[in-house]
């Protein structure tokens, strides 16, 4: 293991000689590199603040207007274009930021910081006995994942984290001032913060989530060999038996990558000479028993007879707890190596017809560059409530591919092959979520609101931000012009 001052080694708790870090030390380059993909953009912030407390983040921004530059906000750097790094700004790294969780058992709420991460909420909410839908990844800090709104645990039914279950936020806001956001005080802030991701226009410093009575996780894992020909009936199967199951208390998630993917026998970024790729559907359902965990999960019982034939192994029904879900997420991020992490998404249109949409991301599916490389699909059904969250766009299925290498001569070209077959899947797409809009490469971002959305978005923020301390909500205006521009010409055609 490289030592903890290694700039390349990522850590969720890592120490540095101060809380102002400048340009040209050696805590700031690796503070600035504390990401879980060691490709991290050549952007680099004047000075980097670490705020303990909502007054250090209002000295962190008196400090922004003084100089006169932009702020970014970091809560634990899984957004892989690292779009914090502003150039010659201030970098907000709320790694010690109320880095507390607490739990109220009158109003049964929780209570935590931005970057108190995804394991640390799982620890605190078995000791509890509660249930609150945190990430799926154990090192992703709250701050990110509740501003992008939050594809928590059973999202089907349950909702987006930051849409049903978020109740108050604090936050300091341009101005200096730390103020508390919620349905009842400051509701424009409260409704601005939930899915505005990168955009938004001040710095969380805690929040406070309505909790529920743990019950008992169940999964069973089903592999496939998946390949050209039998693409098309795999992926019906496969969305047409997560439509048919319950939405309440279940979470199913389809991956495709390479079996050799994690074998320590392969060292470099070729695909494996076999080139077979494997199709894993893990599902998982929460409540009480295993009778009732069969019934939820039941629709996967129904094979045809193409899909039987591609059938490599069947896990049937068992007990799992967060931490071996865990376990196997943290080889893949955040894993202190030098793999090197590219995400392109769509969120698809509900209109369109499974059969178009699979075959218009068929070659995000299946012709992955490299060994590590993989596609991640999940239901969400989040319906969103426009009158409620700036959260807008329909949550069908989240697609996406993530590209893995760790060679950088393969740079720049590594990037180009996935972002060009996204961006050809654009007339499936309704948009794309929050967390994967490329602040350095703009050819395969999508709408992350609806017009309306962003519209209502702009208003508010130019109320609380008028002199543009936070520049990221550009990108969104950028993207939504790019896009109707698009679809403009499309409907003339």
């Amino acid at each position: 293991m490289r030592p903890m001052n290694d700039p390349r080694f990522y850590t969720t708790t890592p120490k540095y000689s101060s809380k102002v870090l400048v340009r040209g030390t050696e805590d700031y380059e690796r503070c600035r590199r504390m990401n879980p993909s060691a490709d991290t953009p050549k952007r680099f912030p004047r000075e980097i603040h670490l705020p303990e407390t909502p007054t250090d983040v209002s000295k962190a921004l008196k400090r922004a207007s003084e100089l006169n530059v932009s702020v970014g906000v970091r809560s634990s750097g899984h957004i892989m274009n690292f779009p914090s790094a502003l150039e010659d700004g201030i970098l907000i790294d709320t790694v010690g930021l109320n880095r507390t969780i607490k739990y109220d058992p009158v109003s049964q709420e929780i209570e935590f910081g931005p970057s108190s991460r995804v394991e640390e909420l799982a620890t605190k909410l078995k000791e509890i006995n509660r249930f609150f839908p945190h990430g799926h990844a154990p090192t992703v800090g709250s701050g990110g994942f509740m501003l992008a709104g939050g594809q928590g645990w059973f999202v089907r039914g349950w909702g987006a984290t930051s849409q049903t279950w978020i109740t108050k936020i604090e936050m300091v806001v341009p101005d200096g001032r730390t103020v508390i956001a919620s349905r009842t005080e400051n509701q424009d802030l409260f409704w601005a913060a939930r899915g505005s991701g990168l955009g938004f226009f001040a710095v969380i410093t805690r929040f406070w989530g309505r909790t529920i009575k743990r019950s008992t996780m169940w999964e069973t894992i089903l592999k496939f060999d998946i390949n050209k020909d039998n693409y098309m009936n795999l992926m019906t199967w496969a969305i047409e038996r997560g439509r048919d199951t319950p939405k309440y208390g279940t979470d199913l998630n389809l991956t495709i990558d390479y079996p050799e993917k994690y074998d320590p026998a392969y060292t470099t970024d070729d695909i494996p000479k076999s080139g077979k790729l494997i199709l894993t559907l893990n599902l998982l359902c929460y409540c009480d028993t295993l009778r009732e965990a069969r019934t939820l999960l039941s629709a996967y019982e129904k094979f045809t007879p193409e899909v039987r034939d591609a059938l490599l192994k069947l896990e049937p029904v068992q007990e799992r707890t967060f931490d071996e879900v865990f376990a196997r997420k943290r080889g893949f991020l955040g894993n202190g190596q030098q793999e090197r992490w590219q995400i392109n998404s769509i969120m698809n249109d509900p209109e369109v017809p499974l059969q178009t949409l699979l075959e218009a991301i068929k070659p995000c599916m299946l012709e992955l560059p490299t060994r590590t490389s993989s596609v991640f699909m999940c239901h969400c059904d989040i319906v969103p409530d426009e009158e409620d969250a700036c959260l807008s766009l329909p949550q069908d299925l989240y697609i996406s591919t993530i590209t893995g290498w760790t060679d950088p001569s393969l740079e720049p070209a590594i990037y180009q092959p996935m972002i060009d077959r996204y961006r050809r899947a654009f007339p499936v797409a309704v948009g794309q979520y929050v967390t994967e809009l490329d602040v350095n490469k703009e050819d395969a971002n999508n709408k992350v609101f609806t017009d309306t959305a962003l519209a209502k978005f702009l208003r508010i923020r130019e109320k609380w931000d008028p002199q543009g301390l936070f520049p990221n909500y550009k990108k969104f205006i950028q993207t939504h012009e790019k896009i109707n521009k698009l679809n403009l010409r499309n409907s003339k055609l």
